[in-house]
């Protein structure tokens, strides 16, 4: 057969149940996919949808090339001490007998090829410092911008993505407004997240306000919608995210605060002590429109 291939559904479902998957290989332990035989090459796909690492080890004999999907992973040679970081489009080629532990952010995906085949893996010994570094979770952080403000000297670069995401403008029975401090930024926000393909709109910021605060809420209407495309989001895994969020209002039904691993702080804050609390500049505009908001309820198209 000139042609052989394996269904982009049952790859996806081999990976929910292991991080591992080989498309091409000669193996010897039985595996979820049927995947394509062939003795000289292996080819797969590492999946982490939660942040991890890989323990110190080196192949013998193999060469490893990877593609990095999506997501962001690092390196560190513990030969020269020497720190490599990749991210989603990046593709390199690790040679044989290097030692390395890796680390790596959670949702990410790489696409790996190794040659020859064969289980030539050798673990290798691990200093406390190297260890330590390994199981420090790697963070994403971000920088938001807007090209009509420029950022200095500094081009802004150009948005490479495009998700629908949910805030929302959380209120106690005392008319606090519901924060957090976001790790990836150190600047305060009101909560929310990106839509999945299964939420509706009420759905993701219902379970986005949970995740990040702990809080159930009820949703009170819509204050705006913010699709500005000089308006982006540049992360430090590469993607660079243009501006498209529906603002909510919502009242609280529960009271116990919490925060997730994506944010340092939670906190009901006074109205008149919210502009004080460090924020960029397009969460400053949302919040005037929330405040705007409450008095006439007039929703905002920016």
């Amino acid at each position: 057969m000139p042609f052989k291939s394996l269904d982009a559904a049952a790859i996806e479902a081999s990976l929910s149940g292991q991080t591992r998957q080989y498309l091409t290989g000669a193996l010897k332990q039985p595996q979820p996919l049927s995947h394509i035989h062939d003795a000289d090459i292996e080819v797969g796909l590492s999946d982490y949808p939660q942040s991890g690492f890989e323990p110190a080890h080196r192949h013998a004999r193999a060469k490893e090339y990877q593609y990095v999907l999506r997501g962001m992973t690092e390196y560190q040679d513990l030969d020269t001490g020497e720190i490599h970081r990749f991210r989603a489009g990046d593709f390199y080629v690790i040679d044989p007998g290097t030692a390395y532990v890796q680390r790596i952010k959670r949702d990410t995906r790489i696409l790996f090829f190794k040659y020859p085949g064969g289980n030539d893996k050798e673990s290798v010994p691990m200093t406390q410092a190297v260890g330590t570094w390994a199981r420090e979770t790697l963070h994403v952080t971000r920088l938001d911008l807007n090209a009509r403000e420029g950022r200095g000297a500094q081009p802004v670069p150009a948005a490479n993505s495009l998700k629908p995401a949910v805030a929302v403008a959380v209120f106690d029975a005392a008319h606090r407004l519901l924060l957090v401090k976001r790790r990836d930024s150190g600047y305060w926000a009101m909560p929310g997240g990106t839509m999945e393909v299964t939420d509706s709109l009420e759905g993701c910021a219902r379970r986005e306000v949970r995740e990040e605060t702990g809080i159930e809420i009820m949703i009170a209407g819509m204050v705006g919608t913010y699709t500005d495309p000089e308006t982006i989001i540049a992360y430090s895994d590469g993607e660079v995210r243009r501006e498209f969020s529906i603002l909510l209002a919502a009242s609280a039904t529960s009271e116990n605060l919490s925060h997730d691993d994506e944010s340092t702080d939670v906190q009901w804050v006074e109205l008149e002590e919210v502009m004080r609390l460090p924020m960029v500049a397009s969460q400053v505009r949302r919040i005037q429109d929330v405040l705007a908001w409450r008095e006439n309820r007039g929703v905002f198209i920016r």
